[in-house]
């Protein structure tokens, strides 16, 4: 994100770093009456080009935070993956949105687990809790869209959804680029060893154990349709490329 800045500052540490030689070392015996100020302003130019650059280096965000431009202050984060849902309308098709953002440069594999009331939206008829299993690529922002029907009596309201997640870096988390975590979210636990990760929008047991999850205040859209036809899809949807420079 700030490749070029950073590259220029190096040169102008390098070229004040050089005219403090010159001035304090080859120009020793110098009576120029410019010459004291030439030493002042070439280690004044060493000491701010270092100390913006150490920033730069060691506490910047080597990316953009597009997860909180797009939706506030408030996510959540597990283990370095930052994500949020939310139910929008696409057209007259309510749509759960998930929002994701990885936090550092190796790929992460995640699962972000909704468990909403009895009486509620509905991706599939009988299907309940629900699992959005997918892949981030390092320092990815992206978005996974599933269409929901809305019943009529629920739409305009407000819907109370637990929520706990769980992610694994297969290669380790790698460097950061992103320093601000979300809120903490709740947990599960995942067997990450044992089959294939399936990515998709799974309908899963109501049974699975949420540790401390937390409580999503999901608004309902008006005027969205009520029913699902089966031919509606999820899908997911890399809006940034996690790439550095």
């Amino acid at each position: 994100m700030h490749e070029t800045r950073n590259f220029i500052l190096v040169l102008a540490l390098i070229a004040s770093s050089v005219w403090a030689i010159i001035v304090w070392l080859i120009l020793m015996g110098s009576d120029a009456p410019s010459i004291w100020t030439q030493r002042t302003a070439s280690l004044i130019l060493i000491v701010g080009c270092a100390a913006w650059l150490f920033y730069a280096l060691t506490f910047e965000d080597k990316l953009p935070d597009h997860l909180r431009d797009v939706l506030g202050d408030i996510y959540y984060d597990v283990d370095g993956l930052s994500f949020m849902a939310i139910v929008r309308p696409n057209r007259n098709q309510a749509e759960l949105s998930l929002y994701y953002q990885n936090r550092f440069e190796n790929p992460v594999e995640a699962i972000v687990h909704l468990r909403p009331p009895q009486d509620s939206f509905v991706i599939r008829p009988g299907m309940r809790d629900v699992h959005f299993a997918f892949k981030a690529g390092g320092g990815d922002f992206g978005v996974i869209h599933q269409p929901i029907a809305v019943p009529p009596h629920l739409q305009g309201d407000v819907i109370n959804v637990q929520m706990a997640a769980a992610s694994w870096y297969p290669r380790s988390h790698g460097a950061r680029l992103r320093k601000r975590a979300g809120l903490a979210c709740g947990s599960l636990d995942v067997d990450w060893g044992g089959a294939a990760f399936k990515t998709g929008v799974h309908e899963v047991s109501g049974e699975i154990d949420l540790h401390n999850p937390v409580t999503l205040h999901l608004s309902m859209p008006v005027e969205v349709t009520a029913t699902m036809t089966g031919r509606e899809a999820w899908k997911q949807e890399q809006l940034v490329a996690g790439e550095v420079g």
